[in-house]
């Protein structure tokens, strides 16, 4: 389990994500929106080439649809995209993105923690070698009246109406080394 909570800086999940794309030569950010992640990862030290892709009108993006890219990738970030998709449009989405992806290369998810996704880790069989984490929305150090009040809220949630304390579910997936793909 992972934290995630509102910050300029990284917060203790969007570090495990900089800590896997950190020596990646390229990224792409799908679903990019604000690019508030991308201000992110460059203030944490990210180097690399960053490119980012959404359809919105947000921000200036460097692409605006997945089938104008030409060329693949170090690292691709899809944060909280694919919950918006149909089952076979989410599923044609992250078969895409790991088309997309140089040999070696780091695909990171992050979606709602939604009980019609059995088990997270499932991308195993695309290939793709696969850690998964629950990231809950909370300050590292909530004091005690607001860490009594979670611990009450958790219980009620967990053990009265038996739903699942964790916001949010991130994966982390490396495909295999191999020949690149694309450029």
């Amino acid at each position: 389990m992972r934290r995630w909570w509102e910050t300029d800086h990284l917060c203790e999940i969007e570090q495990i994500y900089f800590d896997a794309i950190r020596t990646s030569p390229s990224v792409l950010d799908v679903g990019a929106g604000d690019l508030r992640i991308m201000g992110k990862l460059k203030r944490a030290g990210y180097a690399g080439d960053y490119h980012t892709q959404d359809v919105g009108t947000e921000g200036a993006y460097t692409y605006r649809d997945l089938d104008e890219i030409r060329r693949s990738y170090g690292a691709i970030l899809c944060l909280d995209v694919i919950e918006h998709l149909a089952l076979r449009e989410g599923l044609t989405l992250i078969r895409k993105m790991i088309s997309l992806l140089q040999g070696g290369g780091v695909l990171v998810l992050q979606t709602p923690n939604a009980s019609y996704i059995p088990d997270p880790r499932s991308l195993t069989c695309e290939g793709l070698d696969t850690t998964a984490y629950r990231v809950v929305l909370r300050d590292p150090n909530p004091g005690p009246i607001v860490s009594t009040r979670m611990a009450i809220t958790a219980y009620v949630k967990r053990r009265v109406l038996g739903c699942d304390y964790a916001n949010n579910i991130a994966v982390i997936a490396r495909k295999a080394l191999g020949p690149a793909s694309g450029l």
